[in-house]
């Protein structure tokens, strides 16, 4: 079971879905979620116009376990599937709709490496640029789904680089995923919910002020995927420099990766499992 919650204003306006829990392990936007849905209830918080639906739980079989997803990636290859071969994919089939029917989205998510919240954007245009800077977040990295063509892997699953934000931008809405920081960072509750109230105060839904903030923007170029029991060279951070032909890793059959120019590495996972995205590669924009 999905658990949906829905605050209507008396005045019309824009249509806000807030996803939280879509990978189980991911758990602050539904702490996040779970705090703000009382305060709508008792009234601290007010909608001024419009609509905003919380999905507080999206994988709660995931979540139940406390792992990513339980068969397959749920942020992956989402798109209608008339029978669905897997538990994410039924989920998927629940989430779609609401993602087809909204006007903006904000999906919550955490990450293994950690360091400061970001929040990926797309297209890279001056609304969306407002959106992810209003979040109150310091970067904004863009063009996730070309990274992953880029990469030329999964290219025979049309679909795989659509998740929540990628199928709600297809169908016309406003879509960002905030990465809150590292899974366990007692700050993610914390800036998940900020980032909740920051969309709403952008949107004018709140008689809350707009966030005022300027955020690096970054594009992503590429992404590597682990195919067998490699390593990094070192302990990557998120967001670190690297200079061009600087060993990034080496794969087990002892081919090395090395950065194709000067640039970024963007979410390295060491834990990374096999035929998974290992780390994208990016430039300032």
């Amino acid at each position: 079971m999905i658990k949906t919650v829905t605050f209507n204003a008396e005045t019309p306006g824009p249509r806000l879905l807030v996803l939280g829990a879509v990978h189980g392990n991911e758990k602050c936007g539904t702490k996040a979620i779970n705090r703000i849905i009382p305060e709508f209830e008792n009234g601290s918080v007010a909608l001024k116009n419009g609509q905003v639906t919380f999905v507080p739980i999206c994988n709660p079989r995931a979540y139940e376990k406390d792992v990513r997803f339980t068969e397959r990636n749920l942020n992956r290859n989402l798109v209608p599937f008339p029978t669905p071969d897997t538990y994410e994919a039924q989920i998927g089939n629940i989430l779609i709709p609401y993602l087809e029917r909204c006007d903006i989205l904000l999906d919550i998510h955490s990450y293994t490496v950690g360091g400061k919240a970001f929040a990926f954007i797309n297209p890279a245009n001056e609304r969306t640029l407002a959106y992810g800077a209003a979040l109150g977040v310091d970067c904004l990295v863009s063009n996730f789904d070309g990274a992953i063509a880029a990469s030329g892997a999964k290219a025979e699953e049309g679909n795989w680089s659509v998740g929540t934000t990628e199928y709600a931008r297809y169908k016309g809405a406003m879509s960002i995923t905030m990465e809150c920081g590292q899974h366990q960072d007692p700050q993610a509750p914390e800036y998940a919910y900020q980032a909740i109230l920051n969309t709403l105060g952008h949107l004018g839904m709140l008689d809350r002020p707009a966030t005022k903030n300027k955020a690096r923007h970054m594009r992503l170029e590429t992404c590597a995927y682990r195919t067998d029991a490699g390593s990094f060279a070192r302990e990557w951070k998120n967001f670190e420099n690297v200079a061009k032909g600087e060993l990034i890793a080496t794969r087990a059959n002892g081919e090395k990766l090395l950065a194709p120019f000067d640039g970024i590495i963007v979410l390295p996972n060491a834990k990374a499992g096999i035929d998974a995205e290992w780390y994208y590669f990016g430039r300032e924009a």
